[in-house]
């Protein structure tokens, strides 16, 4: 028995000194900068110590050191094509498997540790993404942002891997796949809660498309506590909140909200802001927001047409009280509504700005369906190719 156990302490010593002796070669490659040669010694290495944590290692190191051998190359000529173009992957499963093997090793001298091997990695792979991305090479730019992400969370640098969730979240937008753009920016939040409203703003939107009324408030809560302190911050998510709160019916705080948004200036939110001031019957001051925005921005269609919506509801609000005199038989007041100057001005002013913003997008159903109803009722002639436009549209 004694016999075998110094049989196997032998062999273990003889493979444990080939191995150091392999490495040792591997190592003096790699110091002189010999990579190829480097990589000739590895392979060597690996056959006889596959289960060699030491040597997984090392063979991190190569592969991290044949990319950047690659990159040299390319940057010297870019027409050349990489010789070892899976190297970084490569590295990044090395050091997984060493780790695997033993949670302690370490590297030598000059060397990459697994935790500092993946931290460096994390930049090329993000690199990579965006190449990927911008050349519209969707699923390759996703298996590399997954890359990154993981090595930025091993370094627990937990801005870095919220902003590759957030890349990946547009990704996947470009992609239409809503369901993960919606899990990504969820990850991104998490991570990091201040890093920027505009993942809140989206996410908030993607839960608004899916009808998710709980969610939404969800979104608003969180944004409302994590930016608390930053007004400005907070105010890119206006939109979002005045939606929600008047999907949800809360007046008193939309129209707070509204107040200042409009302060704000931003011209991006006058058109919404408009909007609910017109539907809350604010129509003077839903034109006064309109005039001042337009005089920024006097082709933007989005503030013509709220022009017109203004003075349609305006219009419509008077048919409705002249309505409810018909029904309570106050005829007198009912005709006084019908030939009312305020009631022909809302239909000129609603057929002219509906007009005008027909001339910036002629194609937006709302604003076509407002524009041919003023016709209608001022007797002035349908043109057809408004009329194939709304038919177009109703028909898809």
């Amino acid at each position: 028995m004694k016999k075998w156990m110094l049989v196997l302490v032998a062999l273990f010593v003889s493979v444990s000194a080939f191995s150091q002796s392999c490495l040792d070669d591997v190592w003096q490659c790699l110091r002189s900068k010999q990579v190829p040669k480097a990589k000739k010694f590895m392979e060597s290495c690996m056959a006889s110590n596959p289960d060699n944590a030491a040597v997984w290692l090392m063979q991190a190191n190569v592969d991290v050191q044949l990319y950047k051998y690659d990159l040299e190359r390319m940057q010297k000529d870019p027409s050349v094509t990489p010789r070892y173009p899976n190297a970084l992957e490569d590295a990044y499963a090395a050091f997984l498997k060493a780790v695997e093997l033993d949670k302690n090793v370490e590297p030598k001298t000059g060397m990459l540790g697994p935790k500092e091997g993946q931290q460096l990695l994390a930049g090329p792979f993000e690199d990579l993404a965006k190449k990927a991305a911008d050349k519209g090479k969707t699923d390759e730019a996703i298996k590399y942002y997954e890359l990154a992400a993981r090595c930025y969370e091993l370094a627990q640098k937990k801005a870095n891997a919220a902003v590759i969730y957030f890349d990946m979240a547009v990704v996947y937008q470009n992609m239409n796949d809503m369901a993960n753009c919606t899990k990504m920016l969820e990850k991104s939040i998490a991570t990091m809660p201040n890093l920027t409203p505009v993942a809140y703003q989206q996410l908030y939107y993607n839960y608004e498309d899916m009808k998710d009324t709980v969610k939404c408030g969800e979104i608003v809560a969180k944004a409302q506590k994590v930016f608390a302190s930053d007004e400005a911050k907070l105010s890119k998510l206006y939109s979002p909140m005045m939606s929600y709160y008047a999907m949800v019916g809360d007046n008193e705080k939309l129209l707070a909200l509204v107040e200042k948004a409009v302060a704000t200036g931003d011209i991006d939110m006058m058109a919404d802001c408009a909007t609910y001031l017109t539907n809350a019957k604010q129509y003077a001051k839903a034109e006064q927001v309109l005039t001042d925005a337009l005089a920024k921005d006097p082709k933007n269609f989005k503030l013509l047409h709220g022009m017109g919506y203004r003075y349609a509801m305006e219009y419509y609000d008077i048919m409705d009280r002249r309505q409810t005199a018909m029904n309570t038989r106050q005829w007198e007041e009912a005709t006084r509504l019908f030939q009312s100057e305020e009631r022909k001005t809302a239909m000129e002013k609603a057929h002219e700005w509906c007009q005008k913003a027909y001339e910036v997008d002629s194609d937006n159903l709302t604003n076509n369906r407002i524009l041919r109803e003023m016709k209608v009722q001022l007797n002035i002639p349908v043109p057809q190719e408004l009329n194939d436009k709304i038919n177009a549209r109703m028909q898809n």
